[in-house]
């Protein structure tokens, strides 16, 4: 691996990704609208399964930002997949050097631009929607890094397994829905279906909602971080092993 390339690389997405800010405003104003939607309805939801007091920015504000958080797999596949379309894919191989320098140097922007939409997400929700956690908030960061890396890494496993970049659209925006819905974004886990509660931790976004609900629920502190840290941790070196045993420099990719 060389540094150097890998600045290069970044530099250049990190310029790319300035060029067309609509996709991260999206990240950012969709799930701030969803919440002001959503929030009663999680209002109730909270009561019933137990949280007296609860306003429902508990569940929204998180639920939101992870449920959203699912675009940057889609982000993250198409910034491959667009070189092919411009057709400079051959020329970044012979320039960037290794298959490990073009991974890193195209997934460290996508990471930044992840952590960022959490970093807005709460503070604009959180105050916005009334968010009143028990436990600190600070005690998330690890949780909330390891989801964002989780997610990035999913992409890139994504990319090497699609052959076009309709393919990487549908999972990145199927995995939107399907793993927001069983893993407890997009529905309190108390209101999942009692099949749903063994397939739910399989996948990411139940371990993240588990982190935030230990500490915005439960008043958990920075310790009931670790599993959902590990596990994620876990799931990321798994979509590591199978990218690296997919993913070829001479693929053909179908973009535009």
């Amino acid at each position: 691996m060389s540094a150097r390339r890998i600045l290069a690389l970044v530099r250049n997405e990190f310029r790319l990704i300035a060029q067309d800010p609509l996709p991260i405003m999206i990240l950012v104003a969709f799930p701030l609208i969803m919440m002001a939607f959503l929030k009663p309805t999680f209002r109730l939801a909270l009561l019933a399964s137990g949280h007296p007091g609860a306003t429902g920015a508990e569940q929204v504000v998180p639920g939101q930002a992870v449920s959203n958080g699912f675009y940057i797999v889609g982000m993250t596949s198409f910034a491959f997949f667009a070189e092919h379309g411009w057709k400079t894919w051959d020329r970044l191989r012979v320039g960037a050097g290794s298959a490990a320098d073009i991974v890193i140097g195209k997934t460290l922007p996508r990471l930044a631009v992840s952590l960022l939409q959490f970093l807005v997400l709460f503070l604009i929700g959180a105050p916005l929607e009334g968010l009143h956690s028990r436990g600190p908030l600070l005690a998330l960061i690890p949780m909330v890094v390891a989801f964002a890396t989780c997610l990035v890494l999913l992409g890139v496993l994504v990319t090497a397994l699609c052959h076009t970049v309709q393919q990487a659209n549908a999972v990145a925006f199927g995995g939107i829905v399907v793993f927001g819905a069983i893993g407890g974004a997009l529905v309190p886990l108390e209101g999942l279906p009692g099949w749903a509660h063994h397939v739910a931790p399989a996948t990411p976004t139940y371990w993240a909602m588990r982190g935030f609900r230990s500490v915005i629920l439960s008043g958990g502190s920075i310790d009931s971080q670790l599993l959902p840290v590990v596990t994620l941790a876990a799931m990321s070196a798994g979509f590591v092993l199978v990218a690296l045993a997919r993913f070829r420099l001479d693929d053909a990719k179908v973009a535009f």
